[in-house]
């Protein structure tokens, strides 16, 4: 049975004295693979890696983030890649996402960074400007038939100068999760597909009438300014919230009136109070009102829908939550719903057996093997057709799916680097915070604090 090896300072920096001493893996592999592309099921099999026509063994590093579902899942299917290719040792290193950027930053930049590794999408532009650290994927096309995935995906996200660097492991829309079972108590359609930001205030004024002890929404200072500030913009205004040269893209007037809505979700106790909700900033699925089924809704990723950390289950084991869409401005400019990979995959360039992770790749997520072993854990896939042999073998939540196809055909523009830049998450983190203590007499006054800061934040990055 493989022993978990938890990403811990002493691991990392075990690893870390090792790979700048040694570099990356240069272990190499034993015996070929037959690799199960969806799309191309023989075009693999037989193909043998270079070290496995000679003989050698391979060792690879694999890091990721995730919690203990995903851990389990890509643990087993490391454990089914190594029985199908004797000689080949997969080494997990893996911790909460809250632990994992620094030091895949630190690893990286180092030279210590492991052969196959995860990466969130908002950190490419900053990885990318600090050079060129990834393998180009497309020469290994005949075993991940790059073709297959979304083309919106890998157009907007894994392609770039030096080739196609990244691997979609699932696909993200915009959605809600929703307690359907209690909101069907206040009116709520499920069906609705006009849902409104204005329905939604009015929906959670109902809720908290209701009962006091109950708030519509489960939410965080962070997803205040990712879901509800950002989203209600983009509708608004159809632009990048900070351009491409670190400007603000919108007008003062457009920001206040983002910044209002937040304000009025507090205001109407749409959202609990801070004092109460604040404590699980980063954990609100923890909180005891969304545990206790006192909050009845979550606006977030397609990912959301399938966590199985927010969602419910009655006493008989039937989940109470869904998907469902995300709220418009009537008449927006834009959807507001992103789409982007629930996570990206890359290999080291370093790596001395880039033919062997390549092949790994396409075993997780480019084979049914794969989709069957993975679920949910990336949200859905990132290929049609794996997500269609997922539906006919009834593996997904058939909610999470219609999120996906919904977004793919409603998408709105694609956030640029600025507007995910996480100095501005962080500012933006502070302005929620502040603004649910009431410490700005007008919206006005937070609009200009934000844009200020925004200039500092530009200014101190220069391109």
């Amino acid at each position: 049975m493989r022993k978990w090896k938890q990403m811990t300072g002493s691991v990392l920096a075990a690893a870390m004295a090792a790979a700048l001493m040694a570099g990356c893996s240069n272990r190499t592999q034993q015996a070929p693979a037959t690799t199960a592309a969806l799309s191309a099921e023989t075009s693999a099999a037989g193909k043998e890696t270079e070290a496995a026509a000679k003989g050698e063994e391979v060792t690879l590093r694999m890091s990721w983030w995730g919690g203990d579902s995903r851990h389990e899942r890509l643990l087993a299917l490391i454990d089914e890649f190594e029985k199908e290719n004797p000689g080949v040792n997969i080494e997990p290193e893996y911790s909460a996402f809250a632990d994992y950027r620094d030091k895949f930053t630190m690893q990286l930049t180092s030279g210590a960074a492991a052969d196959i590794m995860a990466v969130d999408q908002p950190w490419v532009s900053s990885i990318i400007s600090q050079g060129e650290f990834f393998v180009d994927l497309s020469v290994y096309d005949e075993l991940l038939d790059l073709e297959g995935f979304d083309s919106y995906l890998m157009d907007n996200f894994c392609r770039f100068d030096q080739g196609t660097i990244f691997l979609p492991a699932g696909v993200n829309g915009m959605g809600s999760l929703v307690d359907t079972e209690k909101l069907a108590e206040f009116g709520f359609d499920m069906n609705d597909k006009d849902f409104t930001w204005d329905d939604l205030i009015a929906l959670g004024e109902a809720v908290h009438e209701a009962d006091p002890k109950q708030y519509l929404a489960c939410t965080d200072s962070k997803q205040c300014g990712l879901y509800y500030m950002r989203t209600y913009l983009r509708q608004l205004t159809g632009k990048q919230f900070i351009n491409d040269d670190g400007t603000v893209g919108v007008t003062k007037e457009e920001l206040a009136e983002a910044l209002s809505l937040v304000n009025t979700l507090y205001e109407k106790q749409i959202f609990q109070p801070i004092e109460e909700s604040g404590i699980y900033d980063n954990t609100m699925t923890q909180n005891p009102a969304w545990i206790d089924r006192e909050m009845f809704m979550i606006l977030g990723r397609t990912s959301v829908m399938t966590d199985m950390s927010a969602r419910r289950a009655d006493e008989s084991g039937v989940y109470t939550t869904t998907g469902f869409v995300l709220p418009q401005i009537e008449g927006g400019k834009e959807s507001g719903i992103e789409v982007r990979p629930s996570c990206l995959f890359a290999v080291n360039k370093n790596c001395a057996n880039p033919d062997v992770a390549a092949k790994f790749l396409a075993f997780i997520f480019n084979s049914e093997k794969g989709a069957e072993n993975l679920l949910d854990t990336y949200s859905v896939p990132a290929r049609e057709d794996l997500r269609a042999f997922c539906n006919e073998k009834e593996l997904l939540d058939a909610s999470a799916v219609e999120n996906v196809n919904y977004s793919l055909e409603n998408s709105g523009s694609v956030v640029n680097a600025w507007s995910n830049n996480a100095e501005v998450e962080a500012m933006m983190t502070e302005i929620m915070q502040k603004i649910a203590y009431k410490q700005y007499g007008s919206m006005e006054e937070a609009a200009q604090e934000v844009m200020d800061r925004i200039a500092q934040i530009a200014a101190a990055n220069p391109a």
